[in-house]
């Protein structure tokens, strides 16, 4: 251990709190995100992640179902979550995993914290906020605290990386975020990215050399070959021309308001930059403002194991990881201006989620800076001091108490919220499991992406469940648009109203082409099908001969 001499300052132990009041912390942190995100599963994104694993761990839940048999890009969550879903129900085993997700965040979010704040308490508030600001002001729809997927553990690698990194602890930051990509290769990888620019500008004398860093980076490596190798394989066997077309279907028809927000329409991109603004203008704001008292908050001992210590130091680092995510962003959008006339080579970059990190960096960063001006206020016994801090844990609060009352009001699961009265949704899903083969196949609404998790029976296709490697997802779009859009009479390409608005001939043809014994549809307009079961709702047809002699 380094002695501190007579008169050096020593600013790097300055915020670290005792034990009992990091797990007060962790416990009460635990608490926002639970608010937050606890929702009644499944989650949006549970329906995707845990019955694709599911299905991993038991190949003959849904056989044949095109999505669930699509190449498999989570490998390390369906080893560290999805195997559970072996011995409990999905909704058990997505409990479990919100559990886990939340306890890791909460770990690593007051890790983090405790370099950044010196006030006891303060990572609670700076962890409310932040859960307020990422999910309501983000650009590109990201999220950290929510329903359990991979990305959740991959962000609480990442604090943990952002902790040591604050901290000058360079050796131990790549090791965490190279554990971050294992469980999603794009967060961890945009992290490296931001952080290695982070370290270039650093001091000579108080960085680590690259050689020196070299092991923990190998092992970095090591650590993310999981999420790497699956992530690889996603365009292996198929030609070039199927996989520009691939990335051009996710790009721009699938999911362009994570990875093409230009391509969005404009009503939509003026509200997500005007709500980005305010976490982002706030963080140019208070950074600029504080940018003397941090640059004296560096350590500038002589010793090298002090130097760049100390909170101004760490908390600079945090700016300019910030910073570095919100370029990366603005090169996604310059990429996407300048390939505006070609689509095929602009999504062959954007495909890679350039706006990621910056939904979550940018807010991070703003709310550990509102912190430092509120203790630096109340530091100076400011008027002001006490009206900050009112504002700052007003706001999250407000926040997560219109969650709360909002599930009080209305406890929809949220993957069930576009289906049209969506408990007579689960009570056709409860039917169709008790009653129906288990190797049935189901033509089901374009927005029914919870089917597969409450009746346990396999679909031809759903907007959500989109495939990921690129022969199966230009095979998704053909289905897609083949079941759910046509012309109408003015010759604009659009969606039905439902199912059943296609009349039986169309029905029959379909089932037919993809094999469907049943059909699930709004009650009207009836078909001429046999019914096997209906609600106030929803009615299940028998369509194939299987089906009808199932019935007798």
């Amino acid at each position: 251990m380094t002695r501190i001499k007579e008169g050096e300052k020593d600013d790097t132990h300055v915020c670290l709190v005792r034990p009992t009041t990091r797990w007060l912390e962790i416990a009460l942190i635990f608490l926002v995100f639970y608010v937050h995100g606890g929702a009644p599963a499944p989650q949006i994104n549970e329906t995707y992640y845990l019955a694709k694993a599911k299905h991993y761990w038991d190949p003959g839940w849904c056989a044949g179902d095109m999505f669930l048999e699509s190449a498999d890009a989570h490998l390390t969550f369906y080893w560290t979550v999805g195997w559970l879903a072996q011995f409990f129900s999905l909704s058990t085993v997505a409990w479990i995993g919100r559990l886990a997700a939340w306890a890791l965040l909460a770990w690593s979010w007051q890790r983090l914290s405790s370099r950044l704040t010196r006030q006891p308490l303060a990572s609670v508030l700076a962890a409310a906020l932040m859960v307020w600001l990422v999910g309501a002001m983000n650009f590109a729809g990201e999220w950290v605290v929510g329903g359990v997927e991979g990305k959740c553990f991959a962000y609480a690698c990442v604090f943990a990386g952002l902790a040591a990194m604050a901290d000058a602890r360079w050796r131990a930051a790549w090791p965490w975020f190279g554990l971050a990509g294992a469980f999603h290769v794009l967060v961890g990888g945009w992290s490296v990215i931001a952080a290695a620019l982070v370290w270039l500008l650093e001091r000579r004398d108080e960085r680590p050399s690259l050689a020196a860093m070299l092991p923990a980076l190998l092992l970095g490596l090591v650590l993310a070959l999981p999420g790497i190798v699956p992530a690889l394989s996603l365009t292996s066997g198929v030609s070039a021309e199927i996989s520009r077309e691939a990335s051009q279907i996710y790009v721009f028809d699938r999911l362009p308001h994570h990875l093409a927000p230009l391509a969005v329409q404009s009503e939509t991109l003026w509200m997500h930059t005007w709500k980005f603004s305010v976490p982002l203008l706030a963080f140019a704001i208070l950074w600029w403002g504080a940018r003397g008292e941090l640059s004296s908050g560096v350590n500038p001992s002589p010793s090298p194991s002090l130097r760049g210590r100390g909170t101004g130091a760490a908390l600079t680092r945090i700016c300019r990881f910030a910073a570095w995510a919100f370029l990366i962003s603005v090169v996604g959008l310059i990429w996407e201006i300048v390939c505006w006339n070609h689509p095929a080579l602009a999504a062959s970059l954007l495909k890679y989620y350039w706006f990621r990190l910056a939904d979550v960096a940018v807010p991070l960063a703003a709310v550990f800076l509102s912190c430092f001006w509120i203790e630096r206020l109340a530091g100076e016994r400011s008027r002001l001091a006490l009206p900050a801090l009112a504002i700052a844990v007003a706001l999250p609060v407000w926040h997560l108490v219109g969650v709360s009352a909002g599930r009080w009001q209305d406890a929809t699961p949220p993957a069930d919220a576009k289906m049209y009265d969506p408990a007579a949704w689960r009570e056709t899903c409860q039917w169709v499991r008790e009653n129906t083969p288990d190797e049935a196949m189901f033509l089901v609404p374009r927005a029914a992406q919870s089917f597969s998790w409450y009746a346990h029976r396999r679909n031809v296709v759903t907007w959500k469940d989109v495939p990921q490697d690129a022969a199966t997802l230009i095979t998704w779009r053909d289905r897609f648009f083949d079941i759910f859009w046509h012309d109408d009479e003015f010759g604009e390409y659009v969606p039905y109203g439902s199912l059943a608005w296609q009349g039986t001939a169309r029905i029959r043809e379909l089932a037919a082409k993809y094999d469907a014994d049943f059909v699930i549809t709004r009650e009207y307009p009836p078909l001429g099908l046999p019914v096997a079961y209906g609600n106030a709702w929803y009615t299940v047809y028998a369509v194939s001969p299987a089906a009808e002699d199932s019935l007798e």
